[in-house]
């Protein structure tokens, strides 16, 4: 409901601000992505999953209660389920955690996140009977995770130090930006090494 109403009134606020912005450019500007937002937020409503589980299959529901698809339970084989979170402490602001859940069957797989359905722990529950956890496909997306992570620190310890070099002719400030890159170049190793370890 609240994406609805949010979506509708993006649209209408960004057409808004869209057709004053032909007489000024930052109208306009402002205006192209509320509608973009508005209509991927209503987009993302009806594309939405109901999930309903019964005779042993998994139906998929449209808000208008059509059926989208339906899965036999038989045909999962394993499943995955991934704690994560979007900032490292709790005092950062926006700082969220949830559980992501990846039903694999042989060609295959279907996730659902703990954010999108208030009854996540009811719908873990019926939905992994019977199924062997993988720790195989946990350990690969925590691996991979950890290396993008770990090249991506290091890349910027390496620019921000090459930019701080450049930046300054003042030899403590130099020395202060070799310490710093070598601070995000250690960091990104050791989130390497991490990935080392898991994989054994």
């Amino acid at each position: 409901m609240i994406l609805i109403l949010g979506g509708t009134l993006g649209i209408v606020l960004g057409t808004i601000l869209t057709l004053k912005g032909f007489e000024k450019l930052v109208l306009l500007i402002l205006g192209i992505p509320f509608i973009g937002l508005g209509i991927y937020s209503i987009y993302w409503i009806i594309d939405f999953d109901i999930l309903k589980i019964t005779d042993g299959k998994l139906i998929f529901k449209s808000i208008t209660g059509i059926t989208k698809k339906t899965i036999p339970l038989t045909e999962f084989k394993s499943y995955t389920e991934i704690e994560k979170q979007n900032a490292q402490y709790k005092s950062e602001v926006g700082y969220m955690r949830w559980k992501d859940l990846t039903l694999i069957g042989d060609n295959f797989t279907y996730k659902l996140s703990s954010t999108s359905y208030t009854n996540y722990e009811e719908l873990r529950r019926e939905l992994i009977k019977g199924l062997k956890r993988n720790n195989k496909a946990e350990d690969k997306w925590n691996n991979n995770n950890l290396t993008y992570i770990g090249v991506g620190v290091i890349l910027f310890g390496l620019l921000i130090g090459l930019w701080f070099w450049n930046a300054t002719v003042i030899v403590n400030e130099k020395i202060l930006s070799i310490i710093i890159s070598i601070g995000f170049i250690g960091y990104g190793i050791f989130l390497l090494n991490r990935r080392k370890k898991a994989s054994r």
